[in-house]
């Protein structure tokens, strides 16, 4: 079964406006979505043994140039552990643009794996970029859901978008919207469990 409910979820200061909240739920997901910057406020899946719980989302930016991965700390194209990773390539943690496919069409972005709970995340979009942005600033400070405490690399983002500085760079994917010119792009989050 799937539902949809919508629900005051506050006002802005200054009488700008209220702020909803609009529920979608289904027997593999549960997600909380605001309408001030369409934020995902808490999104729920099961594990392997059937217990949900809420994993938590974020966001950033970054500039750069477009390199090759392979060799590289950057070549995630293969499954790696990511703690382990980030030691063995002596990392500070990931805020950094993927490119990929230059298409339009729905296509594969990333796979995710948490080998404690089963749990498993895949990515399709049509944008041409993925920003991965592994909590590297969390130190511990901030407090969740149920008082979880967040310390450095406790979460990660995967932010589908165009490539940064595009506005700046001819050769890479468009960016601008002129009028009449419509926004259409779409990423899909897949969950299951191995």
């Amino acid at each position: 079964m799937v539902s949809v409910t919508r629900a005051v979820f506050g006002d802005l200061p200054l009488g700008a406006g209220t702020v909803e909240k609009f529920q979608l739920q289904s027997d593999l997901l549960k997600v909380d979505i605001i309408s001030w910057g369409c934020t995902i406020t808490a999104l729920e899946v099961k594990d392997r043994q059937g217990r949900a719980s809420d994993v938590v989302l974020g966001f950033a930016e970054l500039e750069g140039e477009v390199a090759p991965v392979q060799g590289t700390a950057f070549d995630l194209r293969k499954p790696v552990e990511l703690g382990k990773h980030l030691q063995e390539f002596h990392l500070g943690g990931f805020d950094h643009n993927f490119c990929l496919k230059r298409s339009k069409e729905k296509h594969f972005c990333a796979r995710v794996h948490h080998a404690g709970s089963g749990r498993v995340l895949e990515v399709y979009t049509t944008q041409p970029g993925v920003q991965f942005y592994t909590g590297n600033f969390l130190d511990g400070t901030l407090k969740g859901k149920s008082g979880a405490v967040y310390p450095k690399h406790s979460g990660f983002c995967l932010e589908t978008q165009n490539w940064p500085d595009a506005v700046n760079q001819p050769h890479f994917p468009p960016v601008l919207l002129r009028p009449g010119d419509e926004y259409d792009h779409t990423t899909w989050f897949k969950f299951s469990v191995a």
